[in-house]
């Protein structure tokens, strides 16, 4: 009588539940501007929440968003510990352990005092006035130009490393560093947050360089039919205009010009 029962009680528990068509993934998200921030509400809001919202929905797979920095999450998905993860920037050692899905692109800018700005227009400038130091966002990857730059600066022990975005912005307002290395979206969004931040300078040092953000779906744990079924879903979502609309959601019509 008593397995009778408890098969019949894990019966109807199998009813119950969802029929998901993939996962559960762990999705890592991190608080960057217009791709992800807390509302006026304190909701978590933005392009990247709505596109795994979206993706989720079309795919019928069960993904389940984790707020983690970039350093953690991608060392979380290093170790096994998380699936997946969203506006990656593509780099050939991130390639051996994930699958890159393109959906968004920018153009990251140094942005300065704009009498600073006037003096120090390219990178060689910037790197030859050895009291100037740049504010990054740990983690953060970077067109091959100012990758270069960086690098350079941060053998000379010139660079400050932030958490994430908004306090590498508070880092350089306060005047503890002499740029700040943003990407577009976010320079327009900071713009649009503080009157003041609209009056610097952001210089493209790399100008035919551009950022590609992308769904970074771990190799190992995702498997390839759930990455091709979501990587479907990206291109239809590119091909119908919902990656547009959400661009317009939080980014009106804040263009990408410095």
């Amino acid at each position: 009588m008593r397995s009778w029962i408890a098969a019949l009680v894990a019966s109807a528990a199998c009813i119950g539940a969802p029929a998901w068509a993939c996962g559960p993934y762990t999705v890592g998200l991190y608080e960057y501007s217009a791709l992800y921030y807390r509302d006026a509400q304190g909701r978590w809001a933005g392009i990247d929440k709505d596109v795994v919202d979206e993706l989720a929905r079309r795919t019928g797979c069960k993904l389940l968003p984790r707020t983690e920095s970039r350093v953690r999450i991608w060392a979380q998905i290093g170790t096994g510990h998380m699936d997946m993860t969203v506006s990656a920037l593509m780099t050939r050692e991130r390639e051996l352990i994930v699958e890159f899905i393109p959906y968004i692109e920018s153009r990251q800018f140094v942005v300065m005092r704009p009498a600073l700005a006037a003096k120090l227009t390219t990178p060689a400038a910037f790197l030859a006035d050895s009291k100037r130091r740049v504010v990054v966002v740990r983690g953060y990857a970077f067109t091959p130009t100012l990758e270069a730059w960086i690098t350079t600066m941060r053998v000379q022990g010139r660079v400050d490393d932030a958490p994430d975005q908004p306090t590498a912005v508070r880092i350089f307002k306060a005047g503890r560093g002499d740029a700040v290395v943003l990407g577009a979206h976010s320079l327009a969004s900071a713009r649009r947050a503080d009157p003041a931040f609209a009056g610097m300078a952001a210089l493209s040092y790399a100008p035919h360089e551009r950022s590609v953000g992308a769904l970074a779906l771990s190799r190992e744990r995702v498997s390839q039919e759930d990455r091709d079924r979501m990587r479907h879903a990206i291109d239809e979502m590119l091909k119908d205009g919902t990656i547009d609309t959400y661009k317009r959601r939080h980014l009106g019509d804040l263009s990408e010009t410095p």
